[in-house]
């Protein structure tokens, strides 16, 4: 694996800043995700005339996704600067992953984000139906509108990320023929870290798309009834499952199909390179000046060298996606 001295990539968005070289600490960004759900819940609580329809109509649920979506959207990003590094290591430089990082994931376009799914959820609990215990006041009506706006928000900023990642591997994968290891340890090239990684954002969105359900399905809302409605609730409910299967597969793919084209070619090239030096070393095997003793011994551990890439070549995985 190619390394280079290049600077690391600077990757801070506006809700993970670096202040005085030193980022918030996890217990700030803990306490920030779990205070923004909970002012949501004491608002919402606060504003419902009758207390105990704040638990018949699970607002904690809401309150919940709201503090685990900026949870998750940090751990993420965290991950993904990890990832940036790797990548940057076996590109031998920065020019992908620094273009995907100033190109998508600026502060412009995480706003952007956020506040088309932050409208395009809001527009999908209107549709449905909000259940008509918000209506007693104006107060609760506007708070419910307010935390689909804020869950949505805090999603969409998550989803921006998702397709930055795929994109970025889409374009980096075509550069693992020049970077893979057959004799790295993790049997995969070296690049088990990213494949880890992505199962790691799959299995985040899925947790976030269980709280999602548990939400979607306790809710009694009042436009169930009509056919287009039905069809908005499921697909409203497949997403976050479809991203979290996305960004597993699509990358997955991607990268099992250049290493499936690098395995093949460095088979070939490893079975032509040993053909040579088993023939050099036969031509020692007819010679008895032991002056050529260490010159045939230096054939011979590179006969040994391409045996076991070889054999690593056969044994490693394609992908994060193979057994």
């Amino acid at each position: 694996m190619t390394t280079t001295g290049a600077p690391p990539i600077k990757f801070y968005p506006f809700f993970d800043p670096i202040r005085d070289g030193r980022q918030l600490s996890w217990g700030l960004k803990i306490g920030i995700a779990i205070g923004i759900g909970g002012l949501y819940l004491l608002l919402q609580y606060t504003a419902l005339p009758d207390k105990t329809i704040f638990f018949q109509l699970y607002c904690w649920i809401l309150g919940v996704i709201i503090s685990t979506s900026i949870l998750a959207l940090y751990i993420t990003t965290e991950i993904f600067r990890r990832s940036l590094v790797t990548i940057n290591e076996l590109e031998a430089g920065q020019s992908t992953s620094q273009a995907i990082v100033t190109n998508w994931l600026s502060n412009k376009w995480y706003v952007v984000a956020g506040l088309v799914l932050a409208t395009a959820n809001t527009s999908v609990g209107h549709v449905l139906g909000v259940p008509p215990d918000y209506y007693l006041s104006f107060f609760s009506l506007g708070v419910i509108y307010i935390g689909m706006f804020a869950a949505g928000f805090a999603a969409g900023m998550g989803l921006l990320g998702i397709l930055a990642i795929i994109v970025l591997y889409l374009r980096f994968a075509p550069n693992l023929q020049h970077a893979l290891d057959p004799l790295s340890p993790d049997g995969i090239g070296g690049i088990k870290k990213l494949g880890d990684s992505l199962w790691f954002f799959g299995a985040l969105i899925g947790v976030v798309g269980v709280l999602i359900s548990t939400y979607m399905f306790q809710v009694k809302w009042t436009n169930m009834y009509k056919e287009y409605v039905q069809f908005v609730f499921l697909f409203w409910l497949s997403l976050p499952y479809i991203l979290a299967i996305s960004i597993v597969l699509i990358p997955g793919l991607a990268v099992r199909r250049q290493v499936s084209y690098y395995k093949n070619y460095k088979g070939k090239q490893l079975k032509r390179e040993k053909a040579k030096l088993y023939s050099s070393f036969k031509k020692f095997d007819a010679m008895e000046d032991e002056a050529l003793i260490h010159e045939k011994n230096q054939l011979k551990s590179r006969l040994d060298r391409n045996q076991e890439e070889l054999e690593k070549l056969k044994q490693m995985r394609n992908s994060h996606l193979d057994p």
